[in-house]
């Protein structure tokens, strides 16, 4: 029996070492090599298990117990030191919060139980546990990291002061659960200060939170005005060269025959070098003004053909099947940004692969119409590295200062009900978005 109960430790202990560490997991950024990292916490949690337990059949329960908070929190700040690649303020943060949650569970799981010691007691409180602790863990890995990767990213001082409230939290759970004497000691086991002061840490915790989603939503939306019209006024620009282009390309065309009459005069002449000099110059500005035939739309045509000409430049072999109508119920400076900004990525992305691999870019385009509803289904392929980084669903650029590119896609996007996915599989970069027009 006393080897079950040693082993019911064990258990206990390690499962609160797996908790705080994938609490901290789910919620922080990590530092790479991940898995070397992740590998040697493992490794200490184990170490750390197996010694507290040598202690508690050394010293005694009692002794062992008021070692288990400066022990937790030590595997805590280990985990944060080897792991975290955030701020320190925003690691203690995640790491006073996951205790905060950690108390509480760990307080109902003790009430549930039906057996007031021994290995019943054991048992049931780890069965407990695990079952409140995976509930939490599901719930931050699949919705709340998202959201609140996205607060760390425009957060800068504020932290200081959720942090603060997540500390004194704690610590007010402390002093209730453990003075100045262990809660389990007590008759009613001070459920009345523990129900209250849970109530005040999550009516907190949401009134911050929904007060700070309130000025990051606000944040992002004049962030997103700022992109747009930036993109915009660019795209313009490009647009209106290559119209002047295209209008270029058909003056020459009409223009055509006097140059005929000049090459004829030269060759009369006697003029061999200056005929051959004459007709390679007029070749080449008319190469660089004429614009492929991809597709209909006038703007999404000139995009596409100038940026495959890019490509093509390259060494990267360009295939591009778009069935894009010449009226779209869309702003052409928003296609055109959409489809310029997936290009550039591509072609970057090409460029970035090691020499000797298969650099190519693939564009299906296609518009299509259901119950008088269009969408527009635009997908975009290329090779690239195996290194690739996301946050936040977005890929996280090389360059410095990047990502203005694949937000402006999203962006405008948005303003079509539209959806934007980036993968990376198998040395094949996608970007897809889809339009509802």
């Amino acid at each position: 029996m006393l080897i079950l109960l040693g082993a019911s430790v064990l258990l206990r202990f390690l499962q609160t070492a797996a908790y705080i560490s994938l609490f901290l997991f789910s919620l922080l950024k990590l530092r790479e090599p991940k898995r070397k990292r992740i590998a040697i916490t493992v490794a200490i949690n184990i170490a750390v298990a197996g010694a507290y337990c040598a202690f508690l059949f050394v010293y005694g329960q009692e002794l062992a117990e008021r070692l288990i908070v400066p022990i937790e929190i030590g595997l805590s700040l280990i985990v944060i030191t080897i792991c975290s690649a955030d701020k320190w303020v925003i690691s203690l943060f995640v790491m006073f919060t996951q205790f905060n949650l950690y108390l509480g569970i760990c307080y109902l799981s003790d009430i549930c139980t039906t057996e007031a010691s021994g290995l019943i007691y054991q048992i049931e409180y780890l069965l407990y546990r695990t079952v409140l602790f995976g509930a939490l863990l599901f719930f931050n890995f699949k919705y709340l990291r998202p959201r609140f990767r996205r607060l760390v990213e425009i957060l800068g001082k504020e932290w200081q002061f959720i942090t603060l409230a997540a500390f004194f939290f704690y610590v007010m759970e402390a002093v209730i659960l453990y003075c100045p004497r262990f809660y389990w000691y007590e008759a009613d086991n001070r459920w009345y200060l523990v129900a209250s002061s849970y109530l005040v840490f999550f009516s907190v915790y949401w009134l911050i939170f929904r007060s700070i989603s309130a000025i990051v939503g606000k944040y992002e939306a004049q962030e997103r005005e700022r992109i747009l019209a930036q993109q915009n006024k660019f795209w313009e620009e490009q647009l209106e060269e290559q119209k002047n282009a295209v209008n270029a390309a058909r003056r020459d065309r009409h223009d055509l025959r006097h140059h005929y009459d000049t090459l004829l005069s030269m060759l009369e002449g006697g003029k061999m070098q200056e005929a051959v000099s004459y007709l390679t110059a007029q070749t080449r500005r008319t190469e660089s003004a004429v614009l492929s035939d991809v597709c209909q739309h006038p703007a999404a045509n000139a995009i596409l053909s100038r940026w495959a000409a890019r490509a093509r430049e390259n060494g990267i072999k360009t295939e591009i099947d778009a069935r894009i109508p010449a009226k779209l119920p869309m702003d052409d400076i928003a296609l055109a940004g959409i489809l310029a900004n997936s290009f550039e990525n591509a072609v970057e992305g090409c460029l970035r692969t090691p020499e000797g691999t298969v650099r190519f870019i693939t564009v299906n385009i296609a518009y299509s119409v259901y119950n008088g509803a269009g969408k527009l289904h635009i997908v975009f392929e290329n090779a690239c590295t195996d290194n690739i980084v996301f946050e936040s669903d977005f890929p996280k650029s090389q360059k410095p200062g990047g990502g203005t590119g694949t937000k402006s896609i999203a962006y405008a996007a948005e303003r079509y009900n539209g959806i934007v996915e980036f993968t990376a599989q198998d040395g094949v970069f996608k970007t897809r978005v889809l339009l509802h027009l």
